[in-house]
């Protein structure tokens, strides 16, 4: 098979996978308990994280396959490239590191839209509240002008209850969708609202916005001081590997790195890479908030 047809099919592959990507969000699982259940193991982590970043129209399994094709196709490609059967396997595995990578960063964009996005929210509730509106309709009156991740949730919480649906599955389903954090917490206390009565709801709502407010400051500061160290993690992590694929085209790099002792080393610093790489996220890392329903 010529290079131009391996070119043709990763091109193919990759644009297939953005068209996935730009799909609208599927309907949210059902309530907890119904045969919708979230799996387990390695697609339940590919779920979740998909959610989380805003590709919930993603099906977990359907996104391993197309990752492994992928993976595969660029593999192959830089064979044909640069013909090192070990480089290869190290392209595979950096395929499938992106991949994840992309995912986790678009989460963390999204979180932060959302936690910007949420004492607005927040104002808007307590509003609608403090005038005599119930949870439903202080949901339902939420403006259009808030990010799409909360609109399309809501519109969606807006159709469920117009179709007769009880408002504590609507607001579990519309717990699903966001699939935030913060947004766990705020729809937990309008559940327990309109389940048991919540004549203090408004002060428990300023108690949350005051929270939210001060998780932002804090994680801004951090995250601006940190900065350096995500991106001495990637440059220190790249750089080698840049100047592999630089000098792979030499006659001399192909004859020694396809020796069994040049194998050796590929593979032996593609581990390094990834446990050096994972020491400095780490150490660069915050901690990430956890979902109170997922």
């Amino acid at each position: 098979m010529t290079l131009i047809t391996f070119a043709v099919g990763s091109a193919l592959g990759m644009g297939l996978w953005l068209v996935v990507l730009s799909l609208p969000p599927r309907a949210p699982r059902l309530a907890r308990g119904h045969s919708s259940r979230r799996v387990g193991g390695l697609l339940g982590r590919v779920q979740g994280l998909l959610e989380e970043s805003g590709h919930a129209n993603l099906d977990p399994r359907s996104f391993l396959v197309l990752s492994a094709v992928v993976s595969l196709a660029l593999g192959s490609l830089v064979v044909l490239i640069i013909p090192i059967p070990a480089l290869a396997i190290v392209v595979v595995g950096a395929t499938g590191v992106l991949v994840r990578g992309y995912l986790a960063r678009q989460r963390e964009k999204r979180q932060q839209i959302l936690r910007k996005a949420w004492p607005g929210v927040i104002d808007h509730l307590r509003a609608a509240i403090r005038s005599g509106s119930d949870v439903t309709m202080a949901l339902c009156a939420l403006p259009d002008s808030l990010p799409r991740d909360i609109v399309v949730p809501v519109e969606r919480f807006r159709a469920d209850i117009e179709r007769g649906l009880p408002t504590d599955t609507a607001l579990e389903r519309l717990g699903n969708i966001l699939a935030d954090p913060v947004g766990d917490r705020i729809i937990e206390v309008l559940r327990m609202a309109h389940e048991v009565g919540g004549w203090n709801l408004p002060s428990v709502l300023l108690d949350l916005q005051r929270s939210v407010r001060a998780d932002i400051a804090v994680r801004e500061d951090a995250s601006a001081q940190q900065s350096w160290i995500r991106s001495a993690a990637n440059l220190a992590v790249a750089a080698p590997w840049v100047v592999l694929l630089v000098i792979g085209t030499r006659d001399q790099t192909i004859t020694a790195y396809q020796s069994a002792q040049g194998t050796v080393v590929l593979l032996v610093g593609a581990l390094v890479s990834v446990i050096a790489y994972s020491l400095m996220k780490s150490i660069g890392a915050l901690p990430e908030p956890r979902r109170w329903v997922s």
